[in-house]
């Protein structure tokens, strides 16, 4: 499924985009924050308690032998425009910048995904007739897929402003988390349900902020 990509030559479409030299992240929010969230594929993990054989010294052979490159697991978000990836061309994390990667369109929050990469979520911005709270709403009754039609229409109805400070919960809530996820995917849709409620994380300071977003226009069924 092409998912948050933006082609270098301009083509964007909703949704996230990464730098031509980092692997293209298929990007799938399909997790209502109420539900249970299996966002990241369970990870193999590796016995320690075994010790001292053939394979075992084979395996940390290999470890030596790729010098150490970065790996999907080390992606990470460190605010709500900065993307921190790993380039599987140079095995090196390198730092992006969202506004840059999103061009023309409005970044909404830098996020982690399916696959457990991380990448920007780009919008499209359009008029103030929702304000945070109902986009937020709005977002989750389409089953937060970015690139759904229906998640599109919540961004265009909506201003920068608004974008913005939603992103900016979504973005505590997704750092709040993020290693919880990864360690424990059957726990991933509470924690992020805690944290964008304000309830965990220290998220309740854009969680007020949202709460506290108006608008004028009346709302749209």
């Amino acid at each position: 499924m092409r998912a948050f990509l933006a082609a270098a030559r301009g083509a964007c479409v909703t949704g996230c985009v990464r730098r031509p030299a980092i692997r293209l992240a298929s990007l799938l929010l399909a997790c209502v924050p109420v539900a249970g969230c299996d966002f990241f594929q369970e990870l193999e993990s590796v016995d320690e308690g075994d010790e001292g054989d053939d394979e075992g010294d084979d395996a940390g052979d290999d470890d030596a032998e790729t010098g150490g490159e970065c790996t999907v697991l080390d992606d990470y978000c460190s605010t709500q425009d900065t993307l921190h990836s790993c380039d599987l061309e140079s095995g090196e994390l390198v730092t992006l910048s969202c506004a840059e990667l999103c061009g023309n369109l409005l970044n909404f929050t830098c996020t982690p995904t399916a696959s457990s990469a991380h990448g920007c979520w780009c919008v499209t911005a359009g008029n103030p007739i929702y304000a945070c709270g109902q986009l937020e709403d709005c977002i989750v009754g389409c089953g937060s897929d970015p690139n759904s039609d229906c998640t599109k229409t919540c961004f265009v109805r909506s201003d920068p402003q608004t974008i913005r400070l939603l992103g900016s919960l979504y973005s505590c809530a997704d750092r709040a988390c993020d290693e919880l996820c990864v360690s424990d995917p059957a726990g991933c849709g509470n924690c992020l349900e805690s944290a964008r409620a304000g309830l965990y994380g220290d998220c309740g300071v854009p969680r007020s902020v949202c709460d506290d977003d108006t608008t004028d226009e009346p709302s749209w069924p």
